[in-house]
């Protein structure tokens, strides 16, 4: 990968005052402060945002393994809430719905790139948590 830089910058025998910007904007440098210097933190400040990038690429953040994971979150909730519907409808919830209900909330999820999925889940999970609140309260 090639780096151009497009302004240019000073001189190493410049060290007093600097040159003004395009718009009169005007910065008095000391002899302590060169000017290659604040170039070169300018170029790692983008250097790192870059491989930030690409460590979240190699994870997958935010792409078809999240909303993979995403969709299984989902089934184990609405799993977990249809038992309890059964047992509702037979004998009764036990504390095992409970915990059930409770490892299906719990789960932490990231954000995928369907909105529309995301906004499912959250219904889900929000029916889950108060199911789950309501046999907590009733035990």
């Amino acid at each position: 990968m090639k780096v151009n830089s497009t302004s240019a910058s000073g001189g190493a025998g410049k060290t007093g005052a600097s040159k003004p910007a395009a718009d009169g904007f005007r910065i008095d440098a000391g002899p302590e402060e060169a000017a290659p210097k604040s170039a070169a933190s300018g170029v790692s400040a983008a250097a790192g945002v870059s491989g930030v990038d690409a460590l979240m690429a190699l994870q997958g953040v935010g792409g078809p393994e999240a909303r993979k994971r995403a969709l299984r979150k989902g089934r184990r909730i609405l799993d977990a809430l249809d038992r309890l519907q059964l047992a509702l409808l037979g004998d009764g919830p036990t504390r095992g719905h409970l915990a059930l209900l409770e490892r299906a909330v719990a789960e932490q999820r990231e954000r995928t790139d369907d909105p529309e999925l995301d906004e499912t889940l959250n219904w889900a999970e929000v029916r889950a948590a108060v199911e789950a609140e309501k046999l907590r309260r009733a035990a």
